[in-house]
């Protein structure tokens, strides 16, 4: 997204707590906060607004994201529709009780050349929606 929004000269933000602080560097305006619990999600959806695309691979984010009307989509490239929100909170749910009983839980594999590019297709699916 980061590169996509520079090249289109669309405004973008990385949003992010100061436990993700990196020293690469981004195109996005960065928006750096506390390390509360949930600070980053409560920040985007008080700042997002009907249609705003936001990156995100949080199921319970991208829930809110689609009540809210703007456009959820996974770093892998899925776009997020309002028939997924069932799926989006149970996943939610699930990786909860997970956390509560300490259960480990496997990562997602790691990002493939074929993952950016359903990314970078989804984008432009999408920036050509909102031209």
């Amino acid at each position: 997204m980061d590169s996509f929004a520079f090249e289109h000269g669309i405004p973008s933000y990385f949003v992010f707590s100061l436990a993700h602080v990196s020293n690469k560097s981004y195109h996005s305006s960065p928006v750096v906060l506390d390390n509360e619990p949930e600070a980053v999600d409560v920040y985007i959806q008080n700042h997002t607004s009907l249609g705003d695309i936001v990156i995100t691979g949080d199921n319970g984010l991208a829930a809110m994201m689609l009540q809210k009307g703007a456009v959820p989509v996974s770093p892998r490239g899925t776009i997020f529709r309002e028939q997924d929100m069932d799926v989006l909170f149970i996943g939610r749910y699930e990786g909860i009780k997970a956390k509560r009983k300490k259960t480990r839980i496997k990562g997602p594999p790691p990002m493939t050349k074929t993952d950016r590019l359903t990314f970078v297709q989804a984008l432009k699916e999408l920036y050509g929606k909102h031209k």
